[in-house]
This record gives C-alpha cells, sequence and structure tokens, in this order.
C-alpha cells in the first residue's frame, strides 16, 4: 500500500484548517482516502497533544472545544503507531510514547481507565485495552511494543474480572472484550483470557443476534424505556460491536463467529443510505447520532474492510461511508455532529477524531486481503455492486424494529415506529434524503437530555421544540403528539407503474400508511385525548407526499401539523398554499399544503428548531387549526426539489 501524505497545511499552535476538495479529488480506492483522513486526524492529535508538563495531563489529547483531555485519549495510540510504521515519521511514534506516558499515569491501581477524569464509568478501559493490543501486535520486536505488555496485563485483568464472565451491560462492552481478551492470550499468554473470549462471543451470538441478523444490547440504564422496547442500535452495532466480530472471527477461524458476523453485517448496511450517511434515527442510542455513525463510538470501516473479501458490497459501503465522513470535518479539522455542526459549534470536539482514527487505522491494518481472487474480478464486482439502499426497491418492512423504509428515484425515507422512548416514533419520519440534497427532514430526540454528560454538549437555544415532523393536539392545557405514541401500527408497500422512468431499475414509488392514537408525554397518569390518526406516505415521482387524517372524538383547543425542514433560512410563502425553502447545497424545497381547517401560522416561517445530534437547524412550519369540534380533519402536504 502506498503512503499518501495528506496536502492539509497547519500552522503551530492553531487548529488545522480543512479543505475536503484535497480530500475528495480524483479516482482513489477507498484505502488512499482512510489514509489521508487517518494522517489528517493524527496531524490534529500531534496538534492538541498537552506538552506542559504543570497541567498534569502531559501527553494526553486537549479538547479545545471541551476545555478538557478526554479520558479516551489512550484509544489514539494504535493510530499513531500505526500512521509511524507505514510512514516512517518520528512525530507519531514521539507522539504515540508520550501518550503511553499519560496513559501509564492516568490507568488506575485495578488496571482500568475512567471514561472521564470526573467520571466513576471505567468500562471504556476495554477500548484502550484494544488499541493497546494492536499497537503491540503491529510493534512485533520493537521496544515500544515489549514497553506497551505491564500496561496490557493489569488492562487485560480488569476486562477480566469486570466483563469476562457476561453481565448486564450494553453489547458492545462484551464482544469487545472478548476481542480484547482473545488479543491479550496470544500477548501474554493466558489461556484463560481466550477461554473468556469464546464463551463471550458464543454467549452474544447465542442470545442476542436475531434470526434476520439484528443485534440487540444497546440498552443503556441511563434512559427510559418502553415496557416492549427495542434495543437495538444501529450506530454502534456498525462502528464496534460488528467490527469486533469481523476481527475475531478472521482471527480464530471461528465458522461459528463468521457466520453471524456475516449475516448481521449484511442486514445492518441496509441502513447505510446512498450517500454513505447512517440511519440511527430509532436505535435506543440515537441521542448521539451523528449521521456519520454514533458520537464516541469508532466507525464501521472496521467492519466492511475487514470482511470485503466477503462480499463485494462490504467494500462499497466502506467507499461511499467513508466518503461521507469525510464531508463531515469542520473547517477547523474536527468532525461536526451533522451537516450544520459548524453554524452551531463555534469548535468541534476531538472525541470523535480519536475513536475515528483507531477505526481507519485497525481497517487499514487488518483489512481483507485479496490475493484469494484475481484483483481484476474484484475490481470488476466492486464496480457493478450496489448497496441495498442505492437499488430502488420501493418499500422494506423491519417487524423486529417496527420500522419501514420507503426508496425512489430521488427519495428515500425511515418511518419509524419504534419502541425506543425519546426517539422518533409514532409513524413519523425518522430521516427523510433526496439525492441532490441529503438530509430534507431529520428525527433527533423528542427532548434533549444529556445521557451522558461527559459526551454530549449543553442543550442550544432552539431546542425546546423536538426537530421530528408531527401532529399535536392541546387539551385542558395538555399536549398530545404521535411522537408519545409507541403502539402505533404500519405497513408500506412498493408502487410499480409501468409508464414510469424508474421502471426498468426498480420499483416506479413506495406508499405506507401508519395508524396510531396521539398520547400525552406523561404515560405515568392516564390522559386521553380521544383523538385518532392515519397518515399516509406515497413517493411517487419527484414527488414526497404526506395526507395526514385526524379523528377527534372530543373538543379539543388545537390541532396542529408541524414538519421542520432542515435549513438555516427562513421560508418563503407563496400563493396557493406553496411554500418556498432553500435546503441543503443551495437547493430549493418547493412545499404545497392543503386542508381548509389547518392555517399557516405565518411566525413560523422565521423561526428556527434546533438540534445538536444530528446537528442541524430546522424552520419548523406550523398549522393550526384552533378550537374545533369533534371530527375527522384531513391535511396534505406535497414536496418536491427544484
Amino acid at each position: 500500500m502506498g503512503w499518501h501524505r495528506n496536502k492539509t497545511q497547519k500552522r503551530a499552535g492553531k487548529p488545522i484548517k480543512f479543505d475536503l476538495r484535497g480530500f475528495l479529488e480524483g479516482e482513489r480506492t477507498v484505502e488512499a482516502l482512510m489514509l489521508d483522513i487517518l494522517s489528517h486526524c493524527c496531524d490534529l492529535l500531534v496538534e492538541e497533544q498537552v506538552r506542559d508538563v504543570w497541567s498534569g495531563s502531559l501527553g494526553g489529547i486537549w479538547c479545545t472545544g471541551c476545555q478538557t483531555v478526554h479520558g479516551r485519549s489512550g484509544d489514539a495510540i494504535f493510530p499513531l503507531y500505526y500512521l509511524y510504521l507505514i510512514s516512517k515519521e518520528e512525530k507519531y511514534r514521539d507522539a504515540a510514547r508520550s501518550l503511553l506516558r499519560y496513559i501509564i499515569a492516568a490507568q488506575g491501581e485495578d488496571g482500568a481507565w475512567r471514561n472521564e477524569p470526573e467520571a466513576d464509568w471505567k468500562g471504556t478501559t476495554v477500548f484502550q485495552l484494544l488499541a493497546l493490543c494492536h499497537a503491540c501486535d503491529q510493534l512485533t520486536d520493537q521496544e515500544d511494543g515489549e514497553a506497551l505488555k505491564p500496561v496490557i496485563a493489569k488492562a487485560a485483568a480488569w476486562v477480566s474480572a469486570t466483563f469476562g464472565e457476561g453481565g448486564d451491560t450494553n453489547i458492545n462492552y462484551y464482544l469487545s472484550s472478548a476481542l480484547a481478551l482473545l488479543l491479550s492470550d496470544r500477548i501474554l499468554g493466558k489461556p484463560e483470557y481466550g477461554g473468556q473470549a469464546k464463551r463471550l462471543m458464543h454467549g452474544c451470538i447465542d442470545t442476542r443476534l436475531s434470526r434476520d441478523g439484528w443485534l440487540f444490547g444497546e440498552k443503556t440504564r441511563m434512559r427510559p424505556f418502553t415496557q416492549m422496547t427495542c434495543t437495538v442500535d444501529v450506530g454502534y452495532n456498525l462502528d464496534m460491536s460488528l467490527g469486533v466480530m469481523a476481527e475475531y472471527a478472521k482471527l480464530t477461524g471461528d465458522p461459528k463467529v463468521m457466520s453471524a458476523v456475516l449475516l448481521a453485517l449484511a442486514k445492518h448496511m441496509e441502513m447505510v443510505y446512498p450517500d454513505g450517511s447512517i440511519d440511527n434515527s430509532f436505535g435506543s442510542r440515537n441521542y448521539k447520532w451523528t449521521l456519520f455513525g454514533s458520537k464516541t463510538a469508532h466507525g464501521s470501516q472496521m467492519a466492511f474492510m475487514l470482511l470485503a473479501d466477503k462480499n463485494a458490497a462490504f467494500y462499497r459501503a466502506a467507499r461511499l461511508h467513508t466518503n461521507y465522513l469525510a464531508s463531515c470535518i469542520r473547517p477547523d479539522g474536527r468532525f461536526g455532529y451533522g451537516p450544520m455542526h459548524e453554524q452551531l459549534f463555534e469548535q468541534g470536539c476531538i472525541h470523535p477524531s480519536i475513536n475515528r482514527a483507531d477505526a481507519l487505522a485497525v481497517a487499514l491494518a487488518y483489512g481483507a486481503e485479496f490475493g484469494q481472487r484475481e484483483q481484476e474480478e474484484w475490481d470488476d464486482m466492486r464496480n457493478q455492486v450496489q448497496l441495498p439502499s442505492e437499488i430502488l426497491f420501493g418499500a422494506k418492512s423491519y417487524k423486529e424494529l417496527a420500522v419501514h423504509q420507503l426508496r425512489s428515484h430521488n427519495w428515500m425515507a425511515t418511518i419509524s415506529c419504534s419502541g425506543v422512548r425519546n426517539a422518533p416514533t409514532g409513524g413519523t419520519v425518522g430521516y427523510l434524503w433526496h439525492k441532490a440534497v441529503g438530509a430534507v427532514q431529520l428525527g433527533g430526540m423528542t427532548v434533549y437530555r444529556q445521557y451522558e454528560a461527559f459526551n454530549m454538549p449543553k442543550a442550544l437555544p432552539g431546542m425546546e421544540e423536538p426537530i421530528a415532523p408531527r401532529i399535536e393536539v392541546s387539551r385542558e392545557g395538555r399536549l398530545y403528539s404521535n411522537l408519545y405514541e409507541h403502539d402505533a401500527y404500519a405497513n408500506a408497500a412498493a408502487v410499480n407503474n409501468a409508464d414510469s422512468r424508474e421502471n426498468e431499475n426498480g420499483a416506479a414509488g413506495a406508499a405506507a400508511v401508519v395508524y396510531g392514537k396521539l398520547k400525552a408525554m406523561d404515560e405515568g397518569n392516564c390522559y386521553d385525548c380521544a383523538a385518532f390518526y392515519r397518515i399516509d406516505y406515497e413517493l411517487e415521482g419527484d414527488e414526497f407526499i404526506k395526507r395526514y387524517e385526524i379523528d377527534v372524538r372530543l373538543a379539543c383547543d388545537n390541532i396542529a401539523i408541524v414538519e421542520p425542514i432542515v435549513t438555516a433560512r427562513a421560508a418563503v410563502a407563496q400563493a396557493d398554499g406553496r411554500i418556498q425553502v432553500e435546503v441543503l447545497h443551495q437547493r430549493q424545497l418547493m412545499l404545497r399544503a392543503s386542508g381548509n381547517s389547518l392555517l399557516l401560522e405565518p411566525e413560523s416561517l422565521a423561526e428556527r428548531s434546533v438540534s445538536i445530534f444530528p446537528s442541524v437547524i430546522t424552520v419548523p412550519l406550523r398549522w393550526n387549526t384552533g378550537k374545533v369540534a369533534p371530527g375527522i380533519y384531513r391535511f396534505q402536504i406535497k414536496m418536491r426539489i427544484k
């Protein structure tokens, strides 16, 4: 593999300025792009490494955005060492050695590290152990590799005692522990660790992997869930769990693990959108959804690249997602949590740069070898293969998730009836995507809460309301919405039209229908507004259509339809119920509303509704009825991109 230097320039003591064009110009392999991003991240880490001996954090990675040294700094040791090995640039080895001294100083007597210096949680020790094991593996017969072994031994003993026999926390810790213990066994000669590793890995497959390939178990104790809840988190599964499963399978040759991870990765790949963004709108950890994955997870490149020789679509997924990852780098060189992050935050957090660098280094160091087949044959397959989302499939339903996908030539949408409280549900649109724009509508948290105080910023102005499209009914001082309905029912189907230009390559369009009852947020009490709803979605040609029907059985104070559109600009109302909004990439969305009972609230054209995860600004278009008697109220919206 050739060494590709990052053309990005930096000034001493200043954040690295990033130019996306330098990353994406020309026809290059995904490995070359990944290496450029890795180099960029490591240059940033070297720039931000603490050099002041009086700070008490000498060698740690300083985060300008959060004004701290994150406890996960140790994850950067493998990418720094790996980049030194392939570039022979001493600055990376010097940075890795300095970081090792910080790691040793920060390691507790029990062998663990805290997630943050002020935090009690130590579970992330397993990720630093993995980084140390990878570094030791790559530094064979070198003095640096020997220096890592005592640190690995202490951390491995803690991981073995804490996670080695299972327990009750998020599944990514157990799967990561399985790989970490396997590597620790190989480095330290501790066969009991290898035995634990196999029991953990097989136990997770037996109890947490569904027949269709969904990996359950990303339920955290920091947030409430409904009684019957979905604990699938696409972000963490793709970014961490499936990557460590893939590496375990390759290292051991275990057919059970290989079969399981191939099934799971193919299924989770269906949530990679055509531009490489990842849909985690309905995930059990959607509160850290960044569109490039999850803020503090590592990266899907691990899984896709390690198994790219098994399925050519995995290689394409790695390419598209890496392109998208590059597009998320802010001008200051850090990753933003969404397409409008730099408009919300003056500075980015360095945490994602640490973890993404680790994932990229693993993908490059341990990625699939293609000598098993002729290179030309693989190149032909890669050029011809498509992601599931690139195929015009019309409609898909995922019963285990209560999620539906719609796809046409221009549009793709996720309709969510998921059982995760505070995530988009009730049949709303969790992610609406257009091929010329990207994100048009998104569903972040219903109410923003810092479930992980050290990993989530404080709320910003404009976050008082959710960014998810919704129905709202007000009655006797209480608000009811489909966003609090966890028992909604939906079905979806492809729509074919022999006259459609899209019919040659797949379904001409798609449709879905949702049924539910408007509910209050406070489910601890029995409040009933006796209002039922139906939402019909249709992708037809160039249009995305929503048809609302609200059946009100008791008089209420107001019915509202709220349609937030991703934009930093005010919307413009035109004649005949039309509204024009400038969306991403300077395209224009034309929205036509119809329904005599609901009137546009003019003030909403200039309002802002903000989300941190993913980072977007929206204009929350709102239509109201005022006081209404019992009856059926209908409303229709048509969207088209010009």
